[in-house]
């Protein structure tokens, strides 16, 4: 039996030093130094040198958000990393912030076909600033495989992009519908800054007839009051992996399909009043010197 691990994970603002990259613009961060930002490069490839020991394996696929350039793509893959033999696929965003998605897949298992990102524009609103979503086509055992990659926009200020967020669910629903209609197999991933329960979200399951399209595995996670990140004292699940669970089957013979959100004790508040949290970077502009204050959640595939 082969297995696989797909990954997706919030990397909270991974941005370059500000006083070494005067290309790239400025992190918002307070203080973040070249001191800072190694540490957090270690970190975070020590988390899926965690994954490989809990696991038995690496992801061979991961998506990424919050990702301030593609130097710290280059920086995260490089030769003391245990990703450096994994291929970037990032373009930047057109967001006020600078960051934007990315993916990563290991090049010995998955090769290239093409990538696009997928930028909204609302007709009605020529203010509407939203991620890109970036769309890559992966050749897996000689066959296609569609990965989206999202971020969306978020519920502050009073859940003031809601509108926009709807929007993009209901493009990517099209999208995906096309894609199904043509038999290719598609694994969406993201931060939705919504629950599996949002009726958006609800409603992204289905296609245009309400026929079944994709599987949520996390939405058991969710009734289960498991969470990926918190907003203040509320659990969220907004990190999650869904998929056209019946084409991957069919396409790629797979037996099983189990969904788990990486919350390890190693990427968890130490504190114990709080040691259900993960530690993040930040606390507001206050240094905690964590991974991120998301988990990673994660899909295992057997075949």
């Amino acid at each position: 039996m082969n297995t696989e691990l797909i990954v997706f994970y919030n990397v909270e603002n991974l941005f370059p030093p500000d006083q070494e990259k005067f290309d790239v613009r400025p992190s918002g961060l307070r203080n973040w130094d070249a001191y800072k930002y190694g540490l957090k490069i270690r970190k975070l490839a020590n988390v899926f040198r965690f994954m490989e020991e809990d696991y038995g394996l690496l992801p061979s696929v991961i998506g990424l958000a919050e990702i301030g350039s593609r130097s710290v793509l280059d920086d995260l893959t490089d030769d003391h990393s245990p990703l450096n033999h994994y291929e970037i696929v990032y373009q930047p965003s057109n967001d006020s912030r600078g960051l934007s998605v990315a993916l990563l897949f290991d090049r010995s298992k998955y090769s290239l076909s093409k990538f696009e990102t997928l930028q909204f524009i609302h007709d009605d609103n020529p203010a509407f600033e939203t991620r890109d979503i970036l769309h890559t086509e992966l050749i897996f055992n000689g066959k296609k495989l569609h990965f989206l990659v999202c971020h969306l926009p978020s519920k502050r200020e009073k859940d003031i992009k809601k509108l926009q967020r709807d929007y993009i669910i209901g493009k990517l629903q099209e999208l995906i519908q096309k894609l199904t209609e043509e038999g290719q197999a598609v694994i969406l991933m993201g931060d939705f800054n919504e629950n599996p329960d949002a009726e958006s979200l609800q409603q992204l399951l289905l296609d245009k007839n309400d026929n079944k399209m994709l599987s949520n595995p996390f939405a058991s996670f969710h009734k289960d009051e498991q969470f990926s990140t918190f907003h203040g004292k509320k659990g969220v699940l907004f990190d999650q992996i869904l998929y056209t669970e019946e084409l991957l089957t069919q396409q790629f013979n797979l037996q099983t399909l189990d969904a788990e959100i990486y919350n390890t004790p190693r990427l968890r508040n130490k504190d114990r009043k709080n040691s259900s949290y993960p530690l993040r970077t930040y606390s507001g502009s206050r240094y905690i010197g964590g991974w991120s204050d998301h988990f990673p959640v994660v899909v295992k595939i057997d075949s």
